[in-house]
């Protein structure tokens, strides 16, 4: 059994805040990092529409399985053969802007994925460490190139006392600084 390691810190600030608000703030965290590195919000537009659109889709499971085409290793590293989702121009802009990326951004795209696929088909127990771990983590990425943390506050609001612990589903583009 794998052990968790997350900061009481971050068990106390996130503990009540759905998984789905937990991908939110690393949402918000990662538009941060792309404003750090100067990236084109333009470029990105695609990419960040998928990944807020998990803040409303009714199966975790099939964002699961769309995003997951949208990976920077699904785009960089494999073939169009077995995608179902994500279209033939799309692979190839992504493909492009992504080889021109710093890699701390196309990380902190695998933390939000794994953030979200984490407690997929699991029974969820105390608070979720497996989602807290993939949030310190984003923190911790952001706290490296001295980026601002932004408060959980905000996020607050989306109890994880609900629909057992996911959340509901709520309009995540509002949080965005770069839609």
């Amino acid at each position: 059994m794998y052990i968790y390691k997350v900061s009481k810190h971050t068990r106390e600030v996130f503990k009540n805040i759905s998984i789905i608000g937990r991908v939110a703030y690393l949402i918000c965290l990662f538009e941060r990092l792309l404003l750090y590195y100067k990236c084109d919000k333009e470029e990105w537009k695609i990419v960040l529409e998928k990944l807020w659109s998990v803040t409303t889709v009714q199966y975790m499971d099939e964002w699961m399985y769309e995003f997951a085409e949208y990976l920077p290793d699904s785009i960089l590293e494999d073939t169009m053969d077995d995608a179902e989702y994500i279209t033939e121009s799309d692979f190839n802009y992504l493909n492009k802007v992504y080889s021109k990326t710093p890699r701390d951004i196309l990380l902190f795209l695998e933390i939000i994925f794994d953030c979200q696929s984490v407690e997929l088909y699991t029974t969820i127990y105390d608070d979720s460490p497996g989602t807290l771990e993939k949030v310190e983590e984003g923190i911790n990425m952001l706290k490296a190139h001295n980026i601002e943390i932004i408060s959980a506050e905000p996020f607050r609001k989306y109890s994880f006392k609900e629909s057992g612990g996911w959340g509901k589903s709520f309009d995540g583009k509002s949080l965005s600084i770069l839609l």
